[in-house]
């Protein structure tokens, strides 16, 4: 419609009494060439400059990298901080402090004490972070044990102006005192820290924990009274809030106020992590006051509520234990007739006793097994390490994996958590380094392909406006033209150019507009790489289950102690293993080729649509036809005609030749930002390569230390595993005496029921018994007589020398004979 309506306005030119019509037609034209110009000098106008690191660039990290700590991502905030504290300027003390702060938060208490020097060494008293570095030091001086370093920044604080001191200094040198054992000092400073500061409640929790280090648990319990009834303001006034309740129930049941303690320890919040403490806890306070039936139900919560803890076992027995108590008393109570209303029978608590003690066993002791295997393959430790740092790059390993309660336990020690913390930070800087190489390849890969077009969005979008408003003068050029042809007689020179840029328009029409074909171009090749990225991941799939097969063999076959493996031969176990590490190498290849395959494709996405033949012709087209169009204009030019039409073709030619400057300012900015960038990524590459050689040199330091360390604490876990198994088979045997106990009471109750029932039968048929005894034919002993004249009854539970069978004759009782003694002989006729 537009070229239609511009075919109009020129053919109105050449009606008479149209002037006027045709100069409103014109004046929109010009508007348009307007917006033209003006956008063609924005378009010209501050270039962005690839590669500079500006100001406002870096101040955007440091807020990005202060963002990621605040939400507790402080790998992220560490990572984006390193650079950003390596340069010099107004921002590197921020930077260097929040680094610090996020290798704290990480527990690299180390590294934080480092960058902690590095801002108070820039000898910025008044500065914000300078005396929050200063109390770091110290308060890692007390997590550390190191006196020297905290001292020193103690004698700093003292020396910044009283005024000017912040009100947590007099709180950590309350901290450092009580850390250093004196009380007396630690209570006077804890006083002296402010009303409403923010480290109130923290001073008033060590004002009670100072308290009882006196001995003091009356003044501690109205201490911590008195802290559990403030309001939190923040997150830490909650934590300390929390703990003050563990510690009032603790100081309670010191002082034998069982109610109170309980009911201070139901206080923590569930929610809390501090909750499994608490349960744990009021579990021996109910024990201590005989509450069974309570501790058994904290100790059921507890183990729902953290079943992955250390202390698991620990609970679990005590379970056993209690419920073996519990029997008891029921059975005592059954005995004395107080037994409380309801279906109470001391064998269901046998039984589930039973089954703790069982369960637990069957949960601890493969774990046991497992060690006392690994111990005996000592040069396999840095594997385990790996294992419980989550860095086995395949799960096709030889080695076994380890039980996931010998995996737990092993975390829980202190030297080995260290060990796997130090493991996890290695891999996190290996991860990032083979991050680093892909984003290098991918940027060489880029650079290579010689695209100007593609590289540094911002420039890229420009180029592609300008492409736009090209096309659109292109046609407008196109247009005048046509009008001013019609008006001249086209001869020789001219008509040879009027025809040339002709035959370019119709060529250039038929072909797709170059931005269009680009785009589609790139969306049919990102389609392609997404149909190879489908197919990678169904490999990717098939190696996984491949790997879950490898994890069962190694579980049922090759590890020792289970139902797999019991008939298993030890030739077999050999075989399946050395399969193993030869299916182990094959699939590492796979998986280094899947790796290459998923870079090459990350690759090829980035450069789709990069070299496309039709878009390539259509640009040289497109410059092809400019040309025509600028050759035929200054013969139009010269050639006379309308000047309205010459006037509106030479304000759009220098239109479109300031695109085209514009366009090769770009490109002359793109061809340096590129060589820069080629010598940027070169250098980096570089620094790569020592990063890769330096963590190499770590990774082989902490693995062999690391290996040693968790050498060392197999015996102490497995010694853990074998008490736990000690315990529970004990247990076991517990709950078996106990029910064997109580059967021999219920037999010894039932025996003395039966003497008790013949006595009173002896008793009530004495005459016809004695009468019996005294008229048996053949009797040749007689009846013992009292003093008074009557035969005295002798009780079969008091060693009576007779036993009378009721309703039977009295049998004479045959002597015991020991099993080492010999029978007497009696020799014929009656002579020894």
């Amino acid at each position: 419609m537009a070229r239609v309506s511009r075919w109009l306005a020129a053919a109105l030119l050449c009606l008479p009494g149209m002037a006027g019509m045709a100069g409103t037609a014109i004046a929109d034209v010009g508007s348009k060439l307007d917006a033209y110009e003006a956008e063609a000098r924005q378009l010209a106008a501050n270039l962005p400059t690839p590669n500079a690191a500006t100001p406002r660039a870096s101040q955007r990290r440091q807020v990005d990298a202060e963002v990621a700590f605040a939400l507790g991502d402080y790998d992220e905030a560490a990572l984006a901080l390193f650079d950003l504290a390596a340069r010099p300027g107004p921002d590197q003390e921020r930077a260097l402090y929040y680094l610090a702060e996020s290798l704290l938060a990480k527990g690299d208490r180390g590294a934080a004490r480092t960058y902690f020097n590095q801002v108070v060494a820039g000898g910025n008293q008044v500065g914000k972070h300078y005396q929050p570095s200063l109390i770091r030091i110290v308060e890692i001086g007390i997590a550390l044990n190191d006196t020297p370093p905290a001292e020193q920044a103690l004698a700093a604080l003292d020396r910044v102006s009283p005024s000017a001191r912040l009100p947590q200094v007099v709180y950590v040198k309350g901290k450092w005192a009580f850390a250093q054992g004196k009380p007396d000092e630690a209570l006077a400073l804890f006083r002296d820290v402010p009303k409403g500061a923010a480290y109130e409640l923290q001073a008033l929790y060590y004002t009670g924990a100072a308290q009882v280090a006196k001995k003091d648990t009356a003044a501690a319990t109205l201490t911590f009274t008195d802290l559990v009834e403030r309001r939190p303001k923040t997150a830490a006034d909650r934590r300390v809030i929390e703990l003050a309740q563990l510690a009032l129930g603790r100081v309670y049941y010191e002082r034998d106020q069982m109610s109170k303690s309980i009911d201070s320890y139901l206080l923590v919040d569930r929610n809390s992590d501090l909750f499994p403490d608490a349960l744990y806890e009021v579990a021996w306070v109910y024990v201590k006051s005989k509450q069974f039936d309570k501790a058994l139900r904290a100790l059921e919560l507890l183990s729902l509520s953290d079943p992955t803890s250390e202390r698991t076992a620990t609970v679990r027995i005590l379970e056993g234990n209690l419920r073996i108590r519990k029997a008891r008393m029921i059975r005592e109570a059954q005995l004395a007739g107080t037994l409380d209303a309801g279906p109470r029978d001391p064998s269901i608590e046998y039984d589930k006793a039973a089954k703790v003690f069982a369960d637990t066993h069957d949960a601890y002791y493969p774990s046991y097994v497992a060690l006392e295997d690994m111990m005996k393959t000592p040069e396999e430790a840095s594997a385990y390490l790996a294992q419980l740092a989550g860095r086995s790059a395949t799960v096709f390993q030889t080695v076994a994996p380890i039980p996931e309660a010998a995996a737990q336990y092993l975390r829980e020690q202190p030297e080995v958590r260290l060990a796997v913390a130090n493991q996890a930070d290695l891999a996190a800087v290996h991860a990032h380094l083979i991050e680093t190489e892909q984003t290098i390849a991918r940027l060489e890969g880029v650079i290579a392909a010689g695209d100007r077009t593609v590289v540094y969005p911002q420039l890229a979008g420009r180029r592609q406006r300008i492409g736009q408003l090209e096309n659109e003068l292109i046609a407008f050029r196109n247009d005048i033209a046509n009008q001013q042809v019609a008006q001249v007689a086209a001869s020789g020179a001219l008509a040879q150019a009027t025809s040339q840029r002709k035959a370019l328009a119709a060529q250039f029409a038929s072909t797709p507009v170059p931005e269009v074909a680009q785009s589609t171009s790139t969306a049919a090749a990102r389609e392609r790489y997404d149909e190879l990225d489908a197919g990678l991941a169904e490999v990717g799939g098939q190696l996984d289950s491949s790997q879950a097969i490898a994890v069962a063999v190694r579980t049922f076959v090759v590890a020792p102690a289970t139902e797999g493996a019991a008939g298993v031969t030890p030739e077999q176990k050999a075989a399946v293993k050395t399969e193993l590490a030869a299916i182990a190498l094959e699939a590492h290849d796979v998986e280094l080729e899947l790796a290459e395959l998923r870079l090459a494709a990350t690759l090829g996405r980035d450069l789709a649509g990069v070299g496309d033949d039709t878009v390539v012709r259509a640009r040289k087209l497109r410059v092809e036809l400019i040309a025509a169009q600028d050759a035929e204009q200054r013969l139009l030019a010269s050639a006379g005609g309308p000047a309205k039409l010459t006037q509106l073709a030479e304000r759009a030619g220098k239109i479109v030749a300031q695109l085209q400057q514009t366009e090769a300012t770009i490109d002359g900015v793109v061809e340096r930002a590129m060589t820069e960038a080629t010598l940027i990524l070169r250098a980096e590459r570089a620094k790569i390569d020592g990063y890769k050689l330096e963590l190499a040199e770590h990774e082989k330091e902490s693995t062999d230390l690391g290996g040693t360390i968790l050498g060392a604490s197999f015996a102490t876990v497995k010694a853990k595993f074998y008490d736990v198994a000690i315990r529970t088979a004990v247990g076991s045997v517990d709950v078996l005496w106990s029910q064997k106990e109580d059967a021999d009471a219920d037999l010894k109750k039932l025996q003395l029921s039966r003497q008790r029932e013949l006595k009173g039968l002896r008793d009530e048929f004495k005459d016809i018994l004695d009468a019996s005894q005294l008229n048996a034919p053949g009797t040749l002993t007689s009846t013992p007589v009292r003093g008074d004249g009557t035969a005295p009854t002798a009780s079969p539970d008091q060693g009576g020398a007779q036993r009378v069978t009721p309703g039977g004759d009295p049998r004479p009782v045959v002597p015991t004979v020991r099993p080492d003694s010999k029978p007497a002989t009696t020799p014929p006729g009656g002579a020894r």
